[in-house]
């Protein structure tokens, strides 16, 4: 799934990124990292895949367990 459409189900389910974030008890900047793939965080996106009633593999594309940097590649869209 890409970024904005994880966005846009954030939105839909709390209204906002700053609500969302305050429902998964972690920090707004956090959770747009989250998001944006920007930064891995296994336990966030676990919590964020269940509230969304989906796995994280359907989420984001991958498993949460994958090893490597806490980076991933750019976020979609941008270059």
């Amino acid at each position: 799934m890409r970024s904005l459409e994880i966005k846009f189900k954030v939105i839909d389910k709390w209204g906002s990124i700053t609500a969302g974030a305050k429902a998964l008890e972690t920090s707004r900047s956090a959770l747009s990292y989250c998001i944006w793939k920007k930064r891995r965080s296994p336990e966030l996106r676990e919590k964020l895949a269940r509230e969304l009633g989906m796995t994280v593999e359907e989420l984001f594309g991958d498993s949460s367990s994958t090893k490597g940097s806490d980076r991933d590649s750019e976020p979609e869209g941008e270059t």
